[in-house]
């Protein structure tokens, strides 16, 4: 049987940008890129339809593959912050992070951002996918996040040692910034990360002051530009968001408390803002009793502030970028990486147009030099990472959220494997020791013990 070239796709085209989208639209993929892009009855004649396998199906879309701006694929879906910093080796979470990359390609996530690591994970995991060793999405990775005690990641007592496999490098002083930076450069991360602020999950009072001075900031921007790496910080409160976007950070996470001030320096220095809403809209759905340091509520009113505070920067200007944080329980890999589009469009206001271009070409921002020019939007020349599914995403958002329904996932001019890898046990090891989730009380009038939750 003579070999075709490639693929002839045809329907309608999302090419991810901002652009109307063509309604009978086609896309030649020959080999590894994508060759031509228009009109389907516009083919140029050098596209002979006889050497390409076409693919025409009814009202189906064809869409650049995703681009996920905030994953962890080094954390194993971990339930706390103990079962990520302190339990299972590094040979078993490096395996754990291959297994689970599959789910996340298989998810329609063809590029992605992994916005801390535990141990030197996400390099390995990025390396191994690049050389053809195993299946998963083109990473882009920084190392384990820099933090001090005010940050995000100094999260044990003081009394112990700063564990190993937290996925932070505690610096102490300015010196200790700069140092921290040009190693993880020779480790060969992609970006650098800060701990520019706490956490809901890790303490009640995380919206406080910035963990790091504006003049501290600016030396970790400051020293990482002058490497050649991108900058992001974790910036949930007011003060983290202002000051990061005044020293220069080229992404913020997170932001939701971000003042006109932080909108109007995110101007300036061409900051995006990569909300990462989901995962505060999964805990909250999720409803635990106890989710972390602070109550439910506390993620609702965050969530209502970014509602405000992220659909004004967006209004002024401000490129938001869609990411899961998978990584996380609530995130599971492969569950959650498109959700985030349908929160722009139910929070802050985003068109699903806009929304999609969030977490595609909008998207590429945050990824290497090595292949940022090279996906996200349908473009000849551009590798051919393309999903093709039922529906009008325009439409209903929601479709990007079942993966299992799309007809091809395509990276590379390839259709991924699609059988799901086998469900994957935890070992003992990986769990977080709980004797019982409460107190086991005497009831005197019963005459015996009941369960207290805690």
């Amino acid at each position: 049987m003579e070999k075709r070239k490639g693929y002839l796709l045809k329907g309608k085209v999302l090419d991810g940008t901002l652009n109307k989208p063509v309604e009978q639209g086609a896309v030649v993929v020959d080999g590894e890129h994508i060759a031509w892009v228009g009109m389907a009855d516009a083919i140029p004649a050098q596209y002979n339809p006889a050497e390409y396998e076409l693919i025409d199906l009814p009202g189906r879309t064809i869409m650049p593959g995703l681009v996920d701006g905030h994953t962890h694929i080094s954390f194993g879906e971990s339930r706390s912050e103990e079962e990520n910093a302190l339990y299972t080796p590094p040979e078993f979470r490096t395996a754990k992070a291959l297994y689970y990359s599959k789910k996340v390609l298989q998810a329609g996530v063809t590029s992605a951002f992994d916005a801390a690591t535990t141990y030197g994970v996400a390099q390995a995991v990025r390396d191994a996918i690049d050389t053809g060793m195993f299946p998963g999405p083109r990473f882009t990775v920084s190392g384990k996040q820099i933090t001090n005690h005010q940050g995000l990641e100094d999260s044990f007592p003081s009394n112990m040692e700063f564990p190993l496999g937290q996925s932070a490098v505690l610096v102490k002083t300015k010196s200790d910034l700069v140092e921290a930076i040009r190693l993880q450069v020779k480790d060969e991360v992609d970006a650098i990360k800060v701990s520019g602020s706490n956490d809901n999950l890790i303490t009640p009072d995380a919206l406080g002051a910035s963990a790091f001075t504006l003049e501290e900031l600016k030396i970790i921007v400051d020293e990482t530009h002058r490497l050649g790496k991108l900058c992001s910080v974790h910036a949930r409160s007011c003060d983290s968001a202002r000051d990061s976007a005044l020293a220069g950070f080229d992404n913020l996470f997170h932001a939701s408390y971000i003042d006109d001030a932080g909108i109007e320096a995110c101007l300036k220095n061409n900051c995006v803002i990569t909300p990462t809403l989901t995962l505060l809209v999964n805990l909250i759905e999720a409803n635990p009793a106890n989710a972390g340091a602070s109550t439910a509520s506390a993620f609702e009113r965050e969530v209502e502030a970014a509602s405000v505070n992220l659909r004004k920067a967006f209004e002024a200007g401000v490129p938001l970028i869609a990411g899961s944080e998978s990584g996380w329980s609530p995130v599971p890999y492969g569950q959650w990486h498109a959700r985030e589009m349908e929160v722009f469009v139910k929070y802050l206001g985003l068109s699903p147009l806009q929304a999609i271009h969030a977490n595609t070409l909008g998207a590429t921002r945050l990824l290497s030099p090595r292949y940022r020019d090279q996906v996200g939007k349908l473009e000849a020349g551009r590798y051919a990472d393309i999903l093709v599914l039922p529906g009008d995403p325009t439409q209903d958002i929601t479709l990007l959220q079942r993966p299992s329904r799309f007809d091809y996932i395509f990276k590379g001019g390839q259709p991924i494997d699609r059988t799901p890898p086998a469900p994957r046990r935890r070992k003992w090891y990986e769990r977080t020791k709980t004797f019982l989730a409460g107190l086991y009380v005497f009831d005197e009038e019963k005459g015996c013990g009941h369960l207290i939750p805690e």
